[in-house]
This record gives structure tokens, sequence and C-alpha cells, in this order.
């Protein structure tokens, strides 16, 4: 078939070992998620115009890529079977960037108010980027910035996961070295703008938020608290600092659009598993637990699974991984039923398919995910057309 002559993810080899013809299309730049939505139904089109109708089609993608596979199985197309989310959308885009705002709006309330970082509608995409590296480099270098960062980092849920090991890090300076590393990727101002743009307004608001709830909240209070006591700090004066500052508000058009098109009603037709590390700064497994829980109050838990990686960075997996998830998927679909989806389960096919294949497919490291806290700042369908500005 015309197209790539390869395709760039870690299990495409093993896919097409197996039989199983692989399609893709690229994603949108800003973000157009309606347009990366509807170039699936156009991948699978353009392909039965080719080779005929497939058999069953499983969609899948990683980051932007796990968000639109979300969307897509949301909007329940005839062609899709089964959907394979991986590193990226759970709790839909309204709760993502709200969150994100979050940790951005903490940081320069408490590191710098003076700042010029905007969040929000942003205008000059270098200077907003500048200003959330100073602001990054200014908390880095005091004790009082530290212990700022990591309330900041509480409300994105910014993990602290050894990148060679993928353990959790205990030490608390350690810690908070890894929330001030992945900032700047957690706060996602490169992104924003792009969306910002594609959606033609502002989407994200903190009107009316208690910042001592959402770090209550996060499960994270006592190691901000720690954290504050060690730098001489009161973490009372720094919530009335934000209690008293100016709030952001959102287009509620733009939130209008960004909720019915980025953000779910949970009403699953086919068969989900997704796919994260346990230690992404993009998003925590939180976003997981949201998607779980809006799926649950749609009544569709059967048509639900989860498989966490205890990995540390966005879309780390091996081959062995992702090859795992999709036999399971496979197997859910031509049997009807799922099969074990336990982490030692996943490991074990993972294994076999190894030994199987021939080929080097990497290490199984699937974990059961230990979420803290509650889903920050959750938008489902139960919330649409509620926020008036």
């Amino acid at each position: 078939m015309p197209g790539r002559p390869t395709a760039d993810f870690a299990s495409a080899e093993w896919l097409l070992q197996r039989g199983t013809a692989v399609i893709g299309y690229d994603l949108s730049d800003g973000w157009d998620l309606v347009r990366d939505r509807d170039n699936a139904s156009a991948a699978v089109a353009a392909f039965t115009d080719i080779a005929g109708p497939p058999d069953d089609v499983v969609l899948a993608g990683r980051s932007q890529g796990g968000l639109v596979t979300r969307i897509v199985a949301d909007s329940a197309p005839d062609w899709l079977d089964g959907a394979v989310p991986m590193c990226g959308g759970g709790a839909g885009a309204v709760s993502t960037w709200n969150y994100k705002l979050d940790t951005a709006f903490v940081l320069r309330e408490l590191v710098d108010p003076a700042s010029s970082m905007r969040i929000t509608g942003i205008v000059d995409l270098d200077a907003e980027l500048e200003e959330l590296n100073a602001l990054v480099a200014k908390a880095s270098g005091s004790a009082e910035g530290r212990a700022r960062a990591s309330f900041a980092a509480a409300l994105s849920k910014i993990p602290a996961l050894d990148p060679a090991t993928g353990a959790d890090i205990v030490d608390r300076e350690a810690r908070i070295d890894r929330y001030l590393a992945y900032m700047p990727f957690a706060v996602g101002s490169f992104v924003r703008a792009g969306y910002e743009a594609t959606v033609g307004g502002t989407f994200s608001w903190n009107t009316g938020v208690d910042y001592e709830r959402a770090l209550r909240d996060s499960g994270r209070w006592r190691e901000v608290s720690a954290a504050y006591r060690a730098a001489g700090l009161s973490l009372d004066d720094d919530l009335r600092t934000l209690a008293r500052a100016d709030r952001l508000e959102a287009d509620p058009e733009a939130v209008g659009f960004v909720e019915r098109t980025a953000s779910f009603t949970g009403e699953l037709t086919v068969p989900v598993l997704s796919l994260s590390t346990t230690g992404d700064g993009a998003g925590s497994t939180q976003d997981d637990e949201a998607y779980a829980t809006t799926v649950r109050d749609a009544g569709e838990r059967a048509q639900l699974r989860q498989a966490f990686v205890q990995a540390e960075g966005h879309c780390t997996f091996t081959a062995a991984e992702e090859a795992a998830v999709f036999e399971t998927i496979f197997t859910r679909i031509a049997d009807g039923s799922w099969p074990a989806t336990s982490p030692n389960a996943l490991a074990g096919r993972a294994a076999a398919i190894d030994q199987q294949s021939g080929l080097t497919l990497g290490e199984a490291r699937f974990a059961a995910a230990r979420h803290g806290g509650v889903p920050a700042r959750m938008w489902d369908a139960g919330d649409w057309g509620s926020y008036g500005g």
C-alpha cells in the first residue's frame, strides 16, 4: 500500500509479523482534535478502498493520539471494534488544561507575581516560554521557591520517579528536583498556545477554585506542608495570597466547544484498554481514574480495562508492553469477554509474545497504579454547559 515505509511505534514490527495491517495518519498541529477525529474515519475509508473492508479495526494512539483515540471511542463510529489509548487524554481536555493552569498560576503567584507569564490567552509563545522557564529557575534557587514549586506540582500531580528504575523517589529534595525538571512540560504552554488558536479563545479558568481544598485533594498536603516547614514558610500565608489573587476567566463559547469535542460521555460501545506509565509528567494516573469514573457513571464499566507500566516518562513503553496490550484487546474482540488483565497476566502475555516472535521486544514492567488523592478538576458530560464565565 502507498504511504510511509515504516510505522513509528514500538510494536509495529510484531503487528505486521502476526498478519495485522497497520494504517495511520499524521496528527494535526495546533491540537485540531476535530480534524484528528475525522481523519481516523478517513484513514479507514482509504484502507477499505485499497485493500477491502477490514475484519476488525482497533484504533490506538499515543499522547495527542491517545486523547484522539478516546475521543473517537466516545463518538462510536460504526467501523470501530476496539481502542487502545496510550499515555494521554484520560481526564479530557477541559480538566487537563484547568489543572495545568492551576500549576502555572500557583507557580507565578507565589514565586514571582510580577512575572509577565500570561498562562492563558498566549500571544507571544517565545516570550511565554521564557517567562515560564525563568519562574522555574527562580523557584529552584531557594528553599522557599522549591517548597512553592512542590505546591504547584501537586496540583497537576507531577510524578517523581527514578528515571533509571521507575521507583518512587522518597527523598524530598530529590522529588522536588523531578518536579522542577518536569514543570515546563507539565504546564504545556507550547501546546496550549496552538490549541487556543485552533479553538479561537481561552478554555481554562480558575474562578472559584479553593486552592487549599485543591491541595488537600491532590493527596500531597503532608508532603507540601513538610517542604514549607523545612523552608521556614507559612503555607497558610501562601493560601491567603492565592485566595486574594486575581483569577483567570475563560470564554464560555470556547469552553463549550472544547467540552463537546474533547471531553467524554463515557458511553462506550466497544472495548477500551488504556496503557499509561506511572511516571508521566504530562498527566498522572489520576487522569485514568477520572476516565474510569466517567465510564462507570455511564454504566459501561465492563467495556473498560486499564494497564499501567512502572516507568518514568511520557509514552516510554517497550514493544513487549504494547504488544501485550494489543494481544489482549484482540482476544477481547474475538472472544467477546476479557482475558485476565492483571499486571502478572499482562507480563506473562508479553513474555510469551517475545519468545514466540523471535523479535527483541524489551522487558515488561506492568504494575498496579497507586492513585493518590482524587482526580483534579474533573469535567465530563455531566458538566457540559455549566461554565458561565
